[in-house]
């Protein structure tokens, strides 16, 4: 080929060859923002995953790194391949053991059919998390998605809770169904008592319902009393909307938290709402504690919530509690909450 014969020498390019080069520099310029994303998108953000779904790790509500030296918040670390490596846990700025996955550094190894997740403290040490867990290991499908993990305690199946879990994926590779299992093979139903939890998502991956039904599909209550649980959470992946509901299809009065359905509201740039309210079975704004008032420190912990009836007077919830404050070491361990009645007095 002659030396003119360059790529860049338009003039001696056969037109089929313009259009190829144009059509190649085309993708290159639609495709350059997504690999840089892929590369730069390590940093500190406020949540490490809100893909339900579990198809990706996706981080959302990014901070400064100035910011990361006041508000809680992980560091999340990606490799080229766009695969989550690590994660760390801030808290007020420092290293913290107290995060939402127990422990402060989550560390994910790459194999060709599995990953296995580890833990470290703030000392840089291997060590179990809050959950008794040394070890993850989620066995992949074709495709590189999980379709089985495993809780290892030294060596060993998890001994106590669960042990493995099992999940079926839908023709998008979300997780379409998860049952739990014990060391012994039992199941175990989730927080909600479902055993056997069918899930849908929205386009972001974000879950629109858990729901239990049985081997042959049919939606039946689970141990508390309810079979389905609605979502909504906003573009950030944080809640704004959670109710209840029976077989029927009707709202259900959850137990234990007296209420049917519950709205967050008033976020603030952190993904922090302000204001709870509360409903009741029918719909209504909870008789006795219609919601509630938060209030957050710097570092964005909750430090308060207040309740309210329907007219926006004091009131108490069912334990007669009117306001709580929430408690935690320099470290960003939790110490439970500080109750008070309507007259402020401490309950004991």
């Amino acid at each position: 080929m002659c030396k003119y014969h360059l790529v860049y020498t338009t003039l001696t390019i056969k037109k089929r060859d313009k259009m190829k080069i144009k059509n190649l520099l085309f993708l290159l310029i639609f495709l350059l923002p997504f690999v840089t994303y892929a590369q730069e998108k390590s940093g500190y953000y406020i949540n490490w995953d809100m893909n339900h779904a579990e198809t990706s790790v996706k981080p959302s509500i990014p901070i400064s790194n100035e910011e990361a030296k006041t508000i809680n918040c992980y560091y999340v670390e990606f490799d080229n391949d766009n695969r989550l490596v690590s994660v760390k846990y801030y808290f007020s700025g420092q290293p913290s053991n107290h995060s939402n996955f127990g422990a402060f550094e989550l560390v994910r190894e790459y194999h060709s059919d599995y990953v296995i997740e580890k833990y470290k403290n703030t000392e840089g040490k291997w060590v179990e998390n809050s959950s008794k867990i040394h070890e993850k290991k989620y066995y992949l499908n074709s495709d590189g998605y999980w379709i089985k993990k495993e809780n290892y305690h030294n060596g060993k199946l998890l001994p106590e809770g669960v042990a493995f879990s099992k999940v079926t994926r839908n023709e998008k590779n979300e997780m379409a169904t998860e049952i739990q299992f014990s060391a012994q093979g039992d199941t175990i139903p989730d927080g909600n008592g479902f055993k056997i939890v069918h899930f849908l998502y929205n386009k972001d991956g974000l879950t629109l319902y858990r729901q239990n039904r049985d081997e042959k599909g049919k939606i039946i209550n689970g141990s508390q009393g309810y079979a389905t649980v609605i979502f909504q959470f906003d573009q950030n992946g944080m809640f704004f909307e959670e109710q209840f509901l029976d077989e029927n299809n009707d709202l259900f009065l959850h137990p234990r938290f007296d209420l049917a359905k519950i709205n967050w509201r008033a976020f603030n740039k952190y993904g922090k709402p302000s204001r709870i309210y509360y409903m009741d079975g029918l719909g209504y704004p909870h008789e006795k504690r219609a919601y509630g008032v938060i209030e957050y420190r710097l570092n964005m912990t909750r430090e308060s919530i207040t309740y309210y009836d329907r007219y926006g007077e004091r009131t108490t919830d069912g334990n007669g509690v009117g306001k709580s404050i929430y408690n935690y070491d320099t470290n960003g361990k939790y110490l439970g909450k500080t109750d008070f009645d309507l007259e402020n007095k401490l309950i004991e």
